[in-house]
């Protein structure tokens, strides 16, 4: 049997900031990352505010 395992709000708060960090980097370095950085960055806020 497989169980879906939800994150925990500190693993995503922890993910946030990755991409965060790595959305700053990209807005300089690596333009074409930036919307995919974005968007996992909306998923991620809207999973936090659900909890």
């Amino acid at each position: 049997m497989t169980t879906h395992h939800e994150p925990s709000a500190v693993n995503l708060a922890h993910r946030l900031k990755e991409v965060e960090r790595d959305l700053a980097r990209a807005e300089k370095n690596n333009p074409e990352h930036v919307h995919a950085l974005t968007e996992e960055k909306k998923k991620l806020e809207a999973m936090l505010a659900q909890r």
